[in-house]
């Protein structure tokens, strides 16, 4: 063998010992089987009750393997292998569940304080429904910089009409190019959605649709007095908040509210709504309520909101709130003349009506609560809690139902049931860990034990030092400060 074709054997024997050692260790670097598992962060969470909000069967006994931020296996505990380097929580006895949406939020300048208690109470999405674009910066700035926050959509500025009040999270409109220009700004600043409110007139709305619909931008919000629900729901609104105007789209007399109702501002809305529903039209409802089925309208009831708004104390609840915002609700809850505590009771009165109208035909809604400081007795995260109770023991919901509201309905409406909503292989790990069953009361949902965000427990003592407390003030201390 001459000494050429020997250094070309040599090198055949090399090459083919180094393939053979590839194929039975899967890499160059003979350590590389080691290293790889340790690169990743695992979760296990042990012998847990899992929930199926799809069917509302308990799957007892199950292991939930979480790598990263995703649920990559799920099975029964005596078949499933712990890796030596995973993080293990041993959840025996307890109920897991998909992080819950709420769904109608107001963060604007508190959301230091708004965030942390949202995830000590099970929070891990919020869809913002309008703040100042400021704000927007804000938020995105701080969690970019590592605050901890449940997952983020948001609205941007509301587009509404009329008379400006120099609201910061509203932009008032004139024209169709200015309604349009408004939308191409909030989808700049990285819009979800696109939200109108009351006041916007027909013309404008038409306008929003179509620019909207360019961006692929869904629009909801409150229905704009001058639209129709019928109307609005044919060129594409998405969700309807706090059931503003189905009072008359479902009513005998909606012909006659829109031609003689004096609906231009709050107070005449609401009476022509409350008058409305003293003339029910069965026929019309389902008609209506077919329609939401098929373009997947999604009602947004916010019961909690004209429940909180009737209270005439401070809720004692409320030791999670800064105490000059409690000092503000007791201003305004003293200053609150009678008629109109009166008027949110009457509302708070009809709403639940109308929410067991939409679940008897069989209409999927959403979970919100309207949260904000601006109004008086809005806890973040309790409140959702608040609304799914109240979304059973007065909307006639099943604790499935209402469970569906804050979990699979939010994945639903956002397009993201691939990755949302449920607990299933393949989803982000969005989880909450309750010590009580909460399809045998939806109220169990306030018995967290832990929360896991994108991956990441977070133990409930631990979500409990995150969030601030302060004294309960008392409404009759401010009257005497007043007086």
């Amino acid at each position: 063998m001459s000494l050429i074709e020997e250094k070309r054997y040599l090198r055949k024997l090399l090459f083919g010992f180094m393939a053979l050692l590839i194929l039975l260790t899967g890499c160059t670097d003979p350590n590389y089987a080691n290293n790889e598992p340790e690169s990743k962060q695992t979760l296990v969470i042990q012998h847990a009750t899992i929930v199926d909000v799809r069917s509302g069967k308990l799957v007892s006994d199950q292991t939930i393997t979480i790598t990263e931020n995703k649920i990559n296996h799920i099975g029964n505990s005596e078949d499933v292998d712990i890796p030596d380097f995973a993080q293990v929580r041993d959840a025996k006895g307890q109920y897991v569940i998909p992080g819950l949406w709420d769904m109608h939020v107001h963060l604007e300048e508190n959301y230091k304080n708004a965030l942390p208690l949202l995830l000590a109470n099970g929070v891990t999405g919020v869809r913002e429904m309008g703040a100042s674009l400021t704000n927007v910066d804000q938020w995105n700035k701080s969690i970019q910089a590592g605050m901890t926050a449940p997952h983020l959509v948001y609205a941007g500025m509301i587009l509404n009409g009329g008379p400006a009040d120099e609201a910061p999270h509203m932009v008032y409109l004139k024209t169709a190019e200015e309604a349009r220009e408004a939308v191409r700004l909030n989808a700049e600043k990285g819009a979800s959605l696109i939200k109108v409110y009351s006041w916007l007139p027909r013309s404008l709305f038409l306008a929003v649709m179509d620019e909207a619909k360019k961006f692929g931008l869904p629009v909801g919000g409150h229905l704009p007095v001058e639209v129709r629900a019928s109307e609005a729901v044919q060129l594409g609104f998405k969700s309807i908040e706090h059931l503003h105007g189905l009072f008359i789209a479902t009513s005998s007399i909606e012909d006659d509210i829109f031609e003689n109702a004096d609906m231009s501002d709050l107070l005449g809305y609401s009476l022509a709504e409350i008058e409305a529903s003293q003339h029910y039209d069965s026929e019309k409802a389902d008609k209506l309520f077919r329609t939401f089925k098929e373009k997947e309208v999604w009602p947004v009831p916010t019961m909690v909101t004209y429940l909180n708004m009737a209270k005439t104390e401070i809720d004692p609840r409320s030791k999670y709130v800064p105490t000059a915002v409690q000092e503000y609700w007791a201003e305004v809850i003293s200053a609150t003349p009678p008629e109109q505590t009166e008027l949110m009771a009457a509302i708070n009165s009809t709403t639940p009506g109308m929410v067991q109208k939409l679940n008897d035909a069989g209409v999927p809604m959403l979970a919100g609560t309207d949260s904000s400081y601006e109004m008086t007795n809005f806890i973040y995260g309790v409140s959702l809690h608040d609304e799914l109770e109240m979304l059973v023991k007065r909307g006639g919901l099943t604790p499935l139902q209402a469970l569906q509201t804050a979990t699979l309905n939010p994945s639903r409406y956002l397009d993201r049931e691939q990755e949302l909503g449920t607990v299933e292989e393949g989803k982000l790990a969005d989880l909450v860990l309750l010590d009580k069953n909460p399809l045998e009361d939806i109220r169990n949902t306030t018995s967290i034990s832990a929360v896991v965000l994108d991956g990441k427990l977070m133990e409930k003592q631990t979500l409990d030092q995150s969030v601030k407390t302060y004294p309960v003030i008392q409404v009759a201390d401010i009257k005497d400060k007043l007086e």
